[in-house]
């Protein structure tokens, strides 16, 4: 499974699979470039990763979220490149049994995310 891609990001893939009769609740995060950048407007931000280690890393941490949350399904893409104001740089959407461990689940994905994971923001413009 590929996590990280050049292409456009659109939430309607994750919505086709966000139903499961295996599962109570079903949390996503929207991570949606904004309009201003460090108090100054942008029109794109630019990332750029180290695809083999985050790869790697995105799907060791998604195991342990699996495990330790008892997520059912997880669907996370992050996208690479020029993302322009208000299109998707991440998605990250889970299933669960219960909504405390969906939710619990989304959180630990994006703070592993923005804590552990060799992506960066290299440019706004």
């Amino acid at each position: 499974m590929r996590y990280l891609t050049r292409e456009p990001l659109s939430a309607d893939e994750w919505h086709r699979e966000a139903m499961s009769e295996h599962s109570g609740a079903s949390v996503e995060f929207l991570g949606v470039v904004r309009r201003l950048e460090a108090g100054k407007p942008i029109e794109y931000l630019e990332y750029e990763a180290y695809e083999p280690m985050a790869e790697q890393v995105l799907e060791q941490y998604i195991q342990q979220a699996v495990q330790q949350f008892g997520l059912s399904k997880v669907y996370f893409r992050h996208r690479l490149g020029r993302v322009r104001v208000g299109e998707i740089a991440v998605i990250i959407g889970v299933h669960a049994p219960h909504r405390a461990e969906a939710f619990a689940g989304c959180q630990f994905l994006l703070e592993t995310l923005k804590r552990d994971v060799p992506i960066w923001k290299v440019r706004a413009g």
